[in-house]
């Protein structure tokens, strides 16, 4: 391959870097936009946004969204983003610690604990 095929090449790569992380930054400011409605949106949006709360890769994010549901009496919504996110993130403590701390499953709190003993706070 010659120098202008190196160069071709390399602007290709450095073109899709780019659009990747263009793709990146929305799903992030979507995920920001769904965390502030969460705390702000008149109840009746609520379910929509916790049925939009998968749009954030993160499961932090998402128990968040769960968690500001919950307090604004959203326990359904809440639960519902919870489940989602064991089925997502199978492997992350924090879905079966959210659910574990709104249904009482002792399961779920095996599962969290067998995860992240650490993070995980005793059960009782």
């Amino acid at each position: 391959m010659t120098a202008v095929g190196f160069r071709i090449a390399f602007a290709a790569l450095a073109a899709c870097a780019v659009a990747v992380a263009i793709v990146s930054l929305n799903g992030d400011h979507r995920c920001t936009q769904l965390k502030a409605e969460a705390q702000t949106a008149p109840i009746s949006r609520l379910g929509a946004i916790a049925g939009e709360a998968d749009r954030c890769g993160d499961p932090r994010d998402r128990a968040v969204i769960a968690v500001r549901e919950l307090g604004r009496g959203r326990r359904d919504a809440s639960a519902s983003i919870a489940r989602r996110m064991t089925v997502d993130f199978p492997g992350d403590y924090l879905g079966w610690l959210v659910v574990w701390r709104l249904s009482g499953d002792p399961r779920a709190w095996a599962r969290a604990h067998e995860l992240n003993p650490r993070g995980t706070p005793p059960h009782s």
